[in-house]
């Protein structure tokens, strides 16, 4: 049986791709924000076309995320919705999902037309259907507040985020996202305030990326006890990037493909298209929401990126610009560059610091939210060690992606014996390229993958990726009620 989902998965990941030249630019829906609301649209509008269907029966499947009445996003039972039948499937979730690609595609939607004609659904009631969904799920978020803009007020102290010093003239990207309107999650959730400058946790965390994330490899600070970047630390570091690169795209990207896998290892038989739906439907969701809690806060603190931290450490800054010595503080070096967002597929460009504040890290909020929801789905309690491994190429290390000095990356396939694994690779690789502070990420307890499970120090994008997961799993994808919240910046400098 065709996984007619799956298919379309792999068509809006392709535009997500294509619509990304580099740097973060995108033609249609730009950077990690707007791409992950676009991919939670179109996996609501195919799950809503498959379960929508009238009299569509009740599972029984050994899968969690299955079992029970599987209701739909959207109230869809007055489109006219044809009773659900094996012919009227593909014909329903193509519709939906071509309907809606094209809304937010507009310059792809040649692909798309491409694609349905691929297909010959005739005159079936699904497609009638399938479209009035799309629509649907278009006309509900037309007033999420996404097309806003704007910005927020500038907390003002020197450690607030500013511009990658090396890549002037990029903006910020994203200031209001954090007001949008939530998909699924009740509330965004709460979050610990990040350490404050020059405090010890900081210093530790400032000493091991300015070692780990140097884009020339350096011992870092004297005493620090923290050693230059290994080659697998740079492998990781590259295998989880996906920062808007040239033809590769964004991060929700990423963890669709390794969704895709996990699917393809976990599910076979009569579960496989409903599986599809429902997880990817979870998975998209929890992202989208992930997106709009990371940069709530991201603006919320406004937290300078290490570029900036490292180069700007010295006392000369933290006293106003009044120099206290004639010596440069060991913390500090001026000319301190990461290794950076890696420019894949545009040689002779620079690598780059995102354009947006470092805490908390949307990579490891992203990556939280799909891994907790997909180890949700697949019945692992929410606090227990998972199996749900996988075998995966990075579009960023796949033997074609071409590296900035024009030369092709090797590929490299990565096994992952857990999503659990997985989750705290993601949050450690931003620490590699040296464009996140590790408690971006993670608490600072967290030194292994199995503490993310008994870590209660709320810090960092992944428990506040994994809080939003239970929360969309435990109210079985729920349209969100939540009012819309303002951003009020929290100003924890302890400069004077």
């Amino acid at each position: 049986m065709h996984d007619y989902v799956l298919m379309w998965n792999a068509i809006a990941l392709d535009l997500n791709a294509r619509d990304h030249t580099g740097i973060m630019n995108g033609m249609n829906q730009r950077g990690p924000t707007r791409s992950s609301r676009a991919l939670a649209m179109v996996h609501i509008a195919m799950h809503d076309a498959f379960f929508g269907r009238a009299n569509f029966p009740s599972l029984n499947s050994a899968h969690l995320g299955l079992q029970g009445p599987i209701n739909t996003f959207l109230n869809v039972g007055g489109l006219a919705p044809p009773v659900a039948s094996a012919a009227n499937e593909g014909a329903a979730i193509s519709a939906a999902a071509a309907t809606v690609l094209r809304h937010l595609y507009p310059d792809f939607g040649d692909v798309v037309d491409d694609a349905m004609r691929g297909f010959d659904f005739g005159g079936n009631p699904g497609i009638v259907f399938g479209t009035a969904v799309g629509n649907a799920v278009i006309a509900d978020r037309s007033t999420d507040g996404s097309d806003e803009g704007g910005s927020v007020q500038t907390i003002n102290r020197y450690w607030r985020h500013r511009e990658d010093p090396t890549n002037l003239g990029q903006g910020f990207l994203g200031q209001r996202w954090g007001t949008v309107q939530l998909f699924s999650a009740s509330a965004i959730p709460p979050l610990a305030d990040h350490p404050v400058p020059r405090s010890d946790s900081y210093n530790r965390a400032h000493d091991q990326v300015r070692a780990k994330g140097s884009r020339i490899l350096e011992t870092g600070t004297p005493g620090a006890g923290f050693t230059p970047r290994t080659p697998l630390q740079t492998l990781i570091g590259l295998y989880w990037a996906y920062d808007g690169a040239s033809q590769i795209g964004t991060p929700p990207r990423l963890y669709n493909q390794i969704a895709r896998e996990i699917i393809g290892r976990n599910v076979t038989g009569a579960d496989r298209q409903a599986a599809s739906a429902r997880l990817l439907a979870l998975v998209n969701v929890a992202m989208a929401d992930a997106g709009i809690a990371a940069w709530f806060y991201k603006y919320t603190y406004q937290f300078w990126r290490p570029i900036l931290g490292i180069r700007e450490y010295d006392d000369s800054y933290w006293h106003g610009g009044s120099a206290v010595s004639h010596a440069l503080h060991k913390r500090c070096d001026p000319w301190w560059v990461p290794l950076g967002s890696p420019r894949t597929n545009e040689a002779g460009k620079h690598s780059f610091t995102p354009p947006f504040p470092a805490y908390p890290s949307g990579h490891a909020t992203f990556g939280a939210a799909a891994f907790q929801i997909t180890r949700r789905f697949f019945g692992v309690a929410p606090n227990a060690q998972d199996n749900l491994f996988f075998d995966a190429i990075s579009d960023e290390c796949d033997g074609r992606a071409i590296a900035e000095d024009g030369s092709f990356r090797g590929r490299q396939r990565r096994h992952h014996d857990s999503l659990l694994r997985a989750m705290f690779d993601n949050a450690v690789s931003r620490v590699y390229l040296g464009v996140h502070w590790r408690f971006d990420g993670l608490g600072e307890n967290v030194t292994k993958h199995q503490d993310i499970l008994t870590d209660t120090s709320n810090i960092g994008g992944v428990p506040l990726g994994r809080a939003i997961a239970h929360d969309i799993f435990n109210n079985g994808l729920t349209k969100s009620s939540a009012v819309r919240k303002p951003i009020t910046p929290k100003n924890l400098s302890p400069v004077p």
